[in-house]
C-alpha cells in the first residue's frame, strides 16, 4: 500500500528535493506552499501523514494545527523547521504533533520518522508552558537539549542534567519545570538546611532541584536519600519529581563513587546533556545580543562581524556564564551603538600595561641558556645511560604545566583535556601515568 504525504513548505527547492526523495522511497507526495491548501486537502480526506514547515510567508503552522487535529484527529503531523529554538520544540509538543525535526535534517532519518508516524497512531501528550524561550540557541548542538526539555517536561521520571560549569544547568532545570504540568507547583532548590519532613512539605508534588550532586557531602547525601525514599513510598499522585545536575555524567559519578549507590539509583532516569559554548558558537551572536539587551533595555547590541569572529575564536572555559559576564561588562562600560572587534579584544586581553608587561619568552630563553650551559659543563655525566637530556627536560617544563592547566579548565576530564591540547587521549593518559610514577 502506498501512503500519501501532504507536504507544505514555501521553499520550492525543499519541496522539490523532498518530493523526489519520498517518491523514490515509495510514498505518494502532494505538495503545497501554504497551510490553507493543506487544510482543504485534509478536510477532503486526502493524505495519510502531514509533513510541514513552521513558517510559510506570514503564516505559522501552529495557528492551523488545532483545525487540522479537529478535521482529522488521527492524521499524524510532522514539523520541520529552520527556526531551531526551544519554543518551536515546545509548541510542537503542546500542539500534539507526532514529531519535530530541525533543519537541516538527514533524509533517511526523515523517511524513518514518516514510517513511525504511520505505524504508531498514538495520542500525543499535552505540555503547558509559560516561558518557553528562556534558553537561547539555534545551533545543531542545542537541538537535542530542546527536544529533551519538550519530551521530559511533564514526565514523572527523575531527570539528570550534566555539562561543564557555566553551560546553563540551573536554567535548563527551571525550563523543565516551567514548560511542564508542574509549572504552577513548587520548584525547590535542595540546600541541605531543611529536615526531610519539612523539605517534602515545601516541595509537595512539584520539582526538587539538586545542584552539584558530585560535590555533596556524606551528610547531605544521607538527608536527600531519606527524603527520596519517603517520596518513593507515596502514592503516585502525591510524589514530587527530582531534577539533579552535575558537571560529570552519571556514569563518571558512578565510577568515581562520589555519590553513594543507593542515592544514585534515585537519580537515574532521563538525561539532558548541555554542550559547552565552544560546540555551539553559532549561538554566540544571539546570546551576546540578548545579554547586552538584558543590561541596557532597548539597546540593539549589534555585534560586528569582526567582533563575532573574535568571540568565536575564544575558547570560553566559563561557557555561557563567561559570555554573559563579558557582555554585561561591555554593556555597562561602552556606550557604542555597535560592538567592535577592538572592544572585544580589549575585554578578552588580560589587564596589564604593555610598557611594563614582561615577555614570558625572555624567561624561557634564559632558562634554556642556563640548562644548556649546565649540560655542556657536565657533558661526560650526561652521556650516562638513563640521564634525561636537556631537550626532554625543557619539553617537560612546558608540557607539565600545560597539561595541568588543560585538566583544570576541563574539570579533570581526560578526554576533554586531550581535545583541548590537540592530542589523543591515550597519549595524555600515558604521560599522566609516567609523571605519576616518577
Amino acid at each position: 500500500m502506498k501512503y500519501k504525504v501532504l507536504l507544505a513548505d514555501d521553499d520550492a527547492s525543499i519541496r522539490f528535493v523532498l518530493s523526489k526523495y519520498l517518491t523514490r522511497a515509495g510514498f505518494d507526495v502532494k505538495a503545497t506552499d501554504n497551510p490553507q491548501t493543506l487544510l482543504k486537502w485534509a478536510e477532503a480526506g486526502e493524505g495519510d501523514v502531514v509533513l510541514t514547515d513552521v513558517h510559510m510567508g506570514a503564516d505559522e503552522i501552529f495557528t492551523y494545527v488545532p483545525e487540522l487535529k479537529s478535521l482529522r484527529p488521527n492524521l499524524p503531523i510532522i514539523i520541520i523547521s529552520a527556526n531551531t529554538r526551544m519554543v518551536t520544540a515546545l509548541k510542537s509538543r503542546q500542539s500534539g504533533v507526532f514529531e519535530y525535526i530541525p533543519k537541516p535534517f538527514d533524509l533517511p532519518e526523515l523517511e524513518n520518522t514518516l514510517k513511525r508516524a504511520l505505524d504508531n497512531q498514538v495520542e500525543a501528550g499535552q505540555v503547558i508552558f509559560k516561558k518557553p524561550d528562556q534558553m537561547i540557541g539555534r545551533s545543531k548542538a542545542m537541538q537535542p537539549v530542546f527536544r529533551a526539555i519538550s519530551d521530559y517536561a511533564s514526565g514523572e521520571v527523575p531527570i539528570f542534567i550534566w555539562g561543564d560549569a557555566g553551560t546553563g544547568k540551573n536554567l535548563a532545570a527551571q525550563c523543565l519545570h516551567d514548560a511542564g504540568a508542574r509549572q504552577k507547583k513548587a520548584f525547590v532548590v535542595f540546600d541541605g538546611r531543611n529536615q526531610s519532613e519539612e523539605l517534602m512539605e515545601m516541595v509537595g508534588t512539584g520539582d526538587l532541584f539538586v545542584d552539584r550532586v558530585h560535590e555533596m557531602t556524606g551528610e547531605r547525601q544521607e538527608q536527600l536519600l531519606i527524603a527520596l525514599e519517603r517520596n518513593e513510598a507515596r502514592a503516585p499522585q502525591d510524589k514530587f519529581r527530582i531534577i539533579a545536575a552535575a558537571e560529570m555524567s552519571l556514569e563518571d559519578i558512578q565510577k568515581s563513587k562520589l555519590v553513594r549507590a543507593d542515592l544514585l539509583s534515585h537519580l537515574m532516569g532521563a538525561k539532558v546533556y548541555l554542550p559547552p559554548l565552544s560546540e555551539r558558537t553559532d549561538d554566540l551572536a544571539d546570546l551576546a545580543t540578548h545579554f547586552i539587551a538584558s543590561v541596557r533595555p532597548g539597546r540593539r547590541g549589534i555585534i560586528r562581524t569582526a567582533a563575532l569572529r573574535r568571540l568565536k575564536a575564544h575558547h570560553w572555559p566559563g561557557n555561557v556564564r563567561e559570555l554573559r559576564n563579558l557582555m554585561h561588562v561591555i554593556a555597562l562600560q561602552f556606550s557604542d551603538a555597535e560592538i567592535s572587534a577592538e572592544i572585544v579584544e580589549r575585554m578578552l586581553t588580560p589587564l596589564s600595561s604593555p610598557a611594563t608587561q614582561e615577555d614570558p619568552l625572555d624567561d624561557i630563553k634564559q632558562a634554556c641558556t642556563n640548562l644548556l650551559a649546565a649540560a655542556h659543563a657536565n657533558s661526560d655525566k650526561n652521556a650516562e645511560k638513563g640521564q634525561v637530556s636537556p631537550y626532554e627536560q625543557a619539553l617537560e617544563w612546558i608540557e607539565i604545566p600545560l597539561v595541568t592547566e588543560a585538566l583544570r579548565l576541563t574539570g579533570g576530564n581526560n578526554s576533554k583535556a586531550a581535545d583541548l591540547l590537540g592530542i589523543h587521549r591515550n597519549t595524555l593518559r600515558t604521560k599522566l601515568r609516567k609523571w605519576q610514577s616518577e
